[in-house]
């Protein structure tokens, strides 16, 4: 089949990186072509990957001015899209994330193909006027609603068409364990810079616990998305450690392409968000072989199975943080323990195959 993504992520997310593994997970039997917002910079990946793609100026409704601009740029990218899909012949359309409406108007234009579309955000993060807009004309218009993890499901109305689908470990190992010293105990944190990604939070529990372990070091890797606010958030955690003379042991790293090779250098990997609809980032340390302690906010609760493949806390609680932070580092049989049941459990529960039965159940349908 001709399979149509549209992602309006303006840089890499997680939410990108799961449509663009399942491009190149069934590219063997499907034709995939995106469209992404052509000042989006995930434009380069696509051609990295030989992936065909269309550019659309897509808008997302937000509080400001531009927003009674918002309908009349969607009936602009509906006639544009509607034309692209023509086209390109294609069979089935898939929303990456339900905030787009672009689908729904689709289908509205006459458009006679499948619709999927996915919630990858945890509805309650999002205002209620929004979310139940968002939901009604998902809803209504796709064929399927895909919720990718069970946080996100039983946030949704109940519906036939509504289900859940768990984004596959689409990985391969590469490199050995890249760890380079037993003096020190690495703590990454993986994620762009966006208030609510819990960086914050991982600075204050990181400065708790090195009062007591010295040997503790921290490394943030990430991007802002080209946004000042993220810019500014970055530049703010920054300067909390120049105040606190602890350059020598927090390191900020921009976004890197090596999540492998990031993964392993770490001893442990933190993520301590205020909501996650998964946590592609949990799910991929835990493969890796990397132990993981991340807050109870939704998704990560279905990728760690607690005090068995991971150590959880609740969200914003810096001391519990603190202290699971000493725990594994001050065990490293318990650290290689949590990675290796973790590699274990998600290699079973988000297997390819697994995937790949349900997802093509949908488009012969």
């Amino acid at each position: 089949m001709n399979i149509l993504i549209i992602d309006n992520s303006m840089a890499f997310t997680g939410a990108f990186k799961c449509a663009l593994s399942e491009a190149l997970l069934l590219s063997n039997k499907h034709k995939f072509t995106f469209i992404i917002h052509p000042n989006s910079k995930v434009k380069t990946i696509l051609e990295e990957k030989a992936i065909a793609y269309h550019t659309l100026e897509m808008m997302e409704i937000r509080k400001s001015p531009s927003l009674l601009l918002y309908p009349f740029i969607l009936l602009i990218n509906t006639y544009k899209l509607s034309r692209i899909v023509k086209h390109e012949q294609i069979d089935v359309v898939q929303m990456n994330d339900f905030y787009n409406l672009l689908g729904a108007m689709l289908k509205c234009f006459g458009y006679k193909g499948k619709l999927i579309t996915y919630v990858r955000f945890v509805p309650s993060a999002i205002p209620a006027p929004f979310r139940k807009l968002w939901t009604f004309f998902a809803q209504r218009f796709s064929d399927k609603v895909i919720a990718v993890s069970d946080t996100v499901l039983y946030q949704l109305p109940q519906k036939e068409n509504t289900i859940r689908i768990y984004d596959p470990v689409n990985l391969t190992e590469n490199i050995t364990s890249s760890k380079t010293s037993t003096d020190t105990i690495q703590l990454l944190y993986l994620a762009n810079y966006i208030h609510g990604k819990g960086q914050d939070y991982a600075l204050q529990a990181f400065i708790k616990a090195h009062q007591t372990n010295k040997q503790l070091r921290l490394k943030f890797v990430g991007g802002d998305m080209g946004l000042d606010k993220n810019r500014q958030f970055k530049q703010s955690l920054i300067q909390e450690v120049n105040k606190l003379q602890l350059n020598d042991v927090v390191m900020f790293a921009d976004f890197s392409s090596h999540i492998e090779a990031e993964i392993k250098a770490a001893d442990i990997l933190l993520n301590f968000s205020d909501s996650e609809s998964l946590s592609m980032t949990c799910l991929e340390a835990a493969y890796y072989g990397t132990a993981v302690i991340a807050a109870k906010c939704g998704g990560p609760e279905e990728v760690i199975e607690e005090n068995k493949t991971g150590l959880l806390v609740l969200v914003a609680d810096v001391p519990a943080m603190a202290n699971a932070i000493l725990t594994l580092a001050g065990n490293s049989s318990l650290r290689e323990q949590y990675a290796q049941a973790g590699k274990i459990y998600v290699s079973n529960k988000f297997s390819k195959e697994q995937f790949i039965q349900q997802f093509e159940a949908i488009l012969v349908a």
